[in-house]
């Protein structure tokens, strides 16, 4: 039966490569990569929007900071020692705080010592001063909230600068657009019919 029907398969085929043609059988082949230009182009603005996304995702640490601290203030002149206190915050604060936050409890519970789990947050941003003070305070025992506190009015403070700053460069930025919107309109709209006046009456008697 398979022998049988095994012209009639070869017939089919020669039929539909006969119909298409090799353009149209080029057409149905794997596509290739582009050309060299075009692939660097494409790595290029990839790793352009992997920047812009980690400096978004910084900013967004660094603006979280005030509340985080705040927040461990509160918990640890509560009585709730310093593990127990970060739980309580990363469960009540949002991301990526709380993915922050929850990345030194992991590391507790897992065993790794309290002192080097604080200590690895000092790498997220605006977490450095805070994680050297939390690890100070575990091993002399110094009050922990009043340092709390002032970490929360340092970072807010920065968050205030920063985002001035940006808003000057945002204010910087949109000049050039301006100039060049209205300075054409200004000219034909000021200068030209002037000079054109000008121009009328020179040549016109």
């Amino acid at each position: 039966m398979v022998w049988d029907a095994l012209p009639a398969a070869l017939f089919a085929a020669a039929s539909v490569w006969l119909a298409l043609g090799d353009s149209a059988l080029r057409r149905l082949r794997p596509v290739r990569e582009g050309p060299r230009w075009v692939r660097e182009v494409d790595d290029a603005a990839r790793r352009r929007f992997t920047t812009r996304s980690a400096e978004a995702r910084a900013r967004e640490v660094r603006d979280g900071v005030p509340v985080a601290c705040d927040l461990l203030a509160v918990c640890v002149e509560a009585g709730r020692p310093a593990r127990g206190a970060l739980r309580l915050v990363a469960e009540a604060v949002g991301e990526p705080t709380r993915g922050v936050l929850l990345g030194v409890v992991n590391q507790i519970e897992l065993g790794v010592d309290e002192g080097e789990a604080w200590a690895a947050l000092g790498a997220q941003p605006g977490y450095r001063a805070v994680a050297r003070d939390v690890g100070r305070s575990l091993r002399s025992g110094v009050a922990l909230g009043d340092l709390l506190r002032a970490h929360a009015s340092e970072a807010r403070t920065a968050r205030e600068a920063d985002s001035r700053a940006r808003a000057r460069q945002v204010a910087v930025a949109g000049v050039l657009p301006l100039v060049t919107c209205f300075l054409p309109a200004f000219l034909l709209v000021g200068v030209v019919p002037i000079f054109g006046g000008l121009v009328g009456r020179l040549f016109g008697g």
